[in-house]
């Protein structure tokens, strides 16, 4: 009777060690459905206009990361770009450690689009320096490959005003811009 005990409780804590995984954050899963819709121009994530300066036309998101400041989607001459603001405070180290995790939630996050093969999103942290004001992660798609050549993804710590924020960037540069850098 010992033995069964003993089996399920290792069976309980595998399943449940497993189903917490690495890949299981609200961060990564907010990021994914936005990254998933992509293709859809962002349709299925778009919420209520907020207002409209020049050509630039600013919605609210369907697709909100919890904790977050404010989510948005922006179009702009038929380009899409989806802006979420993590974090805000006066504190550098307070911001630089919570820019340390949001990257670790973000690294390696498995992208698969419909029809299409997974992609990991991948990126080269680096120690954020206040005197710098702004630190930015660019991350890249392993493979690069089919829809998402033009999409970029950055997270972004930059001084404002005396506040330190935290940015998350998903937008789409043309093909022909994206090779010139």
């Amino acid at each position: 009777m010992t033995k069964v005990i003993w089996l399920l409780l290792f069976t309980c804590l595998t399943l449940t060690t497993t189903a917490q995984g690495v890949f299981s954050n609200k961060t990564n899963a907010a990021l994914k459905k936005v990254i998933e819709d992509y293709p859809n121009r962002f349709s299925n994530i778009i919420g209520d206009r907020i207002s409209a300066i020049d050509l630039a036309v600013n919605y609210k998101s369907k697709v909100v990361i919890p904790g977050s400041v404010n989510c948005t989607l922006t179009s702009k001459d038929d380009a899409y770009s989806w802006n979420c603001e993590l974090f805000s405070s006066p504190d550098f180290e307070k911001a630089r450690s919570k820019y340390s995790d949001l990257y670790n939630e973000i690294h390696n996050t498995i992208i698969k689009f419909e029809g299409e093969k997974p992609v990991i999103l991948n990126g080269q942290y680096e120690t954020p320096e206040k005197e710098r004001k702004q630190s930015s992660i660019f991350f890249h798609f392993l493979p690069n490959t089919g829809i998402i050549q033009k999409l970029n993804v950055e997270l972004q710590l930059q001084s404002d005003g005396g506040e330190w924020k935290i940015n998350l960037h998903v937008y789409e540069v043309p093909t022909n811009m994206k090779s010139q850098a």
